[in-house]
């Protein structure tokens, strides 16, 4: 038993694509439900999501982003997780430049300042 847990301990990264690091905010439709989910990494071939509550192992679901349509299948649901097979290649970190969540301040205008208020009814 010892000897199978340390085989499997070593088994290699399947993946054969790697994956980016993503914030994605999507929508999971399936058999006329949804979830608002996260596109949390992305390679060409599949994804990892991060929910609520995703349907079983499986079930194809279309990923929607701003407008985008992505068919894709459920391989594996782990609580509020789950991984997908895209149905058509997609190249991650173009999708991810189109569509991420820009991080808070990065390229905003420069906040102002309020020097001067009038009172109220004053224009």
């Amino acid at each position: 038993m010892t000897m199978m847990l340390n085989a499997l301990a070593r088994t290699p990264e399947r993946r054969h694509q790697p994956r980016e690091a993503a914030n994605v905010p999507c929508t999971v439709n399936w058999s006329g439900l949804y979830e608002f989910a996260t596109i949390k990494n992305m390679s060409i071939y599949g994804a990892q999501l991060e929910g609520f509550v995703f349907p079983r192992a499986g079930t194809p679901v279309t990923i929607v982003v701003n407008q985008v349509e992505l068919c894709a299948s459920i391989i594996w649901a782990d609580g509020e997780k789950c991984g997908v097979l895209l149905e058509h290649d997609v190249d991650p970190a173009a999708f991810i430049r189109e569509h991420s969540i820009r991080p808070l301040g990065h390229d905003l205008p420069p906040a102002c300042t309020i020097t001067h208020l009038l009172p109220r009814g004053v224009c």
